[in-house]
């Protein structure tokens, strides 16, 4: 228990007349005697406000979150409050919030708690919303519960034990949008050509007409000679291909564009890869690596397997470790032996681990087909591309351009060992590998 600031206003007004009890002796007795009531007053309001204030253990409350927190995705936390006694009481709730989920709009300001008055016997809900910046696990402390006196000269204090783990998963924005434009049919909207996803293999299904992008071996000519119009052929989509995701976490995925680090990017990607393969029905598997092996899933097929990639991912970090493909790759190969897409998440910017990543990656070929996805810091291209107007702009935009260069050099080396490419800005990178997953898909890569 605790006075409140008004108690301690009240107790130095009687400072008041034991100053002026040194004036005269009957005078300073008079002042004294006032003085003495008036503290036996603050005393006897401090054990009334005690006695007529109901106990906190009468007073319950219980934090209430969702299943799951998204990076980025705004989340309500609400507090349930229970005043389990016959009175009327004002509480003052604080949470403890994990430092990584700052505060958005809601009821509860940073630096103060939430008050509520609460009649006899009824039940409150606080709510306030929080958004995760870091994805991983992430802690929420106790709640701090104030009970205010009736008559404002005590506080009652406890600390409730409300801790609790929360998993902050990568956002799925990008998976649901894409569900959700595949349903309605508008997948062209997100820059993914609806057309790819009608499927092209070895097993012929049906005629359609003729699209601009089709091959001309896929073209109906005897049907094309009876309707007097381009026909193509449709073929049925190859199923159970072996996609496996590889992730690089190691220091070269450190580097961050606009604040958000390339890990977080290229997960995304993985993700919505990982949804868009189990459409075909082909099995998805995954590498997370650095100078060590992290985890390894082998490939299976359906949702379930996006969800157990979800699981692996949502707490990947990437450190100062230097990765190490040879390792990553053997191990690799001890444990999948048959033809598999290899989509190899990582980063081509540093010059001397790129030629080892290179080769790597080309080592893979021909047992399996690879594509090697990066991630364009479109910084660079504009350092590279803006005009000279001072010494350090010089100096800026020579060394953006041999960054460039450095990079251009890496991904025709890895053409040449017959490695795919997906180099794209940070905003289209999953929509470009999903197009070219497709690609793979509709010209028989795999």
């Amino acid at each position: 228990m605790a006075v409140t600031k008004r108690w301690l206003a009240l107790f130095l007004i009687g400072v008041l007349p034991i100053m002026l009890s040194g004036f005269g002796s009957l005078f300073g007795s008079v002042m004294e005697a006032a003085a003495a009531a008036w503290y036996a007053m603050l005393i006897a309001l401090v054990i009334a406000d005690r006695k007529v204030t109901p106990a906190p253990s009468e007073i319950s409350v219980v934090r209430e979150i969702g299943d799951r927190f998204s990076l980025g995705v705004e989340t309500a936390v609400s507090l349930r409050v229970r005043n389990g006694s016959d009175k009327r009481v004002r509480v003052m709730l604080r949470d403890s919030r994990p430092p990584s989920m700052p505060l958005s709009i809601g009821l509860i300001d940073p630096d103060e708690p939430v008050e509520l008055t609460m009649e006899a016997r009824s039940g409150r809900i606080a709510t306030y919303s929080v958004t995760p910046k870091q994805r991983g696990k992430h802690e929420f402390g106790d709640i701090y519960m104030t009970v205010r006196g009736r008559l404002g000269m005590v506080e009652r204090i406890r600390r409730i034990d409300a801790a609790a783990s929360v998993k902050v998963y990568p956002s799925l924005a990008h998976t649901s949008q894409f569900e959700l434009m595949a349903r309605r049919g508008k997948l062209q909207q997100l820059g993914v050509r609806k057309t790819r996803l009608q499927g092209a293999g070895r097993d012929f299904e049906s005629l359609r007409e003729y699209l601009p992008d089709d091959e001309l071996r896929r073209i109906d000519w005897k049907a094309t000679a009876r309707r007097g119009k381009l026909v193509s052929r449709q073929y049925e989509v190859e199923q159970s291909q072996a996609i496996i995701i590889v992730l690089d976490v190691g220091r070269t995925m450190l580097t961050e564009i606009d604040g958000v680090q390339k890990l977080d990017y290229a997960i995304d990607a993985a993700l919505l890869l990982a949804y868009v393969a189990t459409l075909s029905d082909d099995m998805v598997g995954l590498l997370v690596f650095s100078d060590q092996v992290h985890s390894f899933l082998p490939p299976r097929r359906g949702k379930i397997q996006v969800h157990a990639i979800l699981e692996h991912l949502y707490d990947a970090r990437a450190s100062m470790a230097e990765a190490d493909y040879q390792a990553a790759f053997a191990y690799l190969q001890t444990r999948w032996r048959k033809r598999a897409l290899i989509v190899c998440f990582t980063d081509l910017w540093d010059p001397d681990s790129a030629r080892q990543t290179i080769m790597e990656l080309g080592s893979l070929q021909p047992r399996h087909l690879v594509c090697a996805v990066t991630v364009l810091d479109l910084a660079v291209v504009r350092e590279a591309e803006q005009a000279v107007t001072t010494a350090e702009s010089v100096y800026r935009k020579a060394v953006a351009i041999q960054v460039m260069d450095e990079r251009e050099k890496a991904h025709a080396a890895l053409a040449q060992r017959g490695v795919l490419v997906v180099d794209s800005p940070a905003d289209s990178i999953s929509i470009a590998l999903v197009n070219r997953y497709l690609q793979v898909k509709e010209r028989m890569m795999l």
